[in-house]
């Protein structure tokens, strides 16, 4: 059996690459807070035009979150979440004394729709996304961690 293989050939041009390290700060008011603004605002802060954003949150029950913006949306994920891991269903994880107790059900939540890290494109001076696409940091615990940060490695090319 002969296998084809089709190859697209780019012009690449060598060009530098900087690199910077930013912290975005979250004052979380809700479970799910909308970031695309901030990104957007480091963009242009940065002067990126054509750059990669590798974004980490350090709290480990939190995630970062690229989703369609729509009526409802929102709404049918939280239900989703609170069928999939019920609060109180599973005790055996414990954080004696902390406001934590039993939470197992948040970790799980957090991974289930979303990751500790993003890698999102700069293409033209703009967040290279869906035209319908938003996107979110998710903190089940935002009223007890109401301050969070999302690191950026910005690889901005030159």
């Amino acid at each position: 059996m002969l296998l084809e293989t089709n190859f697209i050939y780019a012009h690449i041009t060598l060009t530098t690459m900087e690199i910077i390290d930013k912290e975005l700060n979250l004052q979380l008011e809700e479970e799910f807070t909308s970031v695309k603004s901030l990104f957007e605002s480091l963009i242009k802060e940065q002067k990126l035009n054509d750059a990669n954003l590798v974004c980490w949150v350090s709290h480990e029950v939190s995630s970062l979150i690229q989703i369609g913006w729509e009526d409802g949306l929102l709404d049918d994920l939280k239900d989703f979440l609170k069928d999939k891991a019920p609060a109180r269903k599973w005790m055996k994880h414990d954080e004696p004394d902390t406001l934590f107790r039993h939470n197992f059900y948040e970790h799980v939540r957090s991974k289930l729709i979303g990751s500790v890290s993003m890698t999102l494109i700069v293409k033209d001076g703009k967040l290279y996304i869906g035209k319908y696409q938003d996107l979110y940091f998710y903190s089940p615990v935002y009223e007890h961690i109401p301050n969070q940060k999302i690191f950026c490695r910005i690889l901005k090319l030159n």
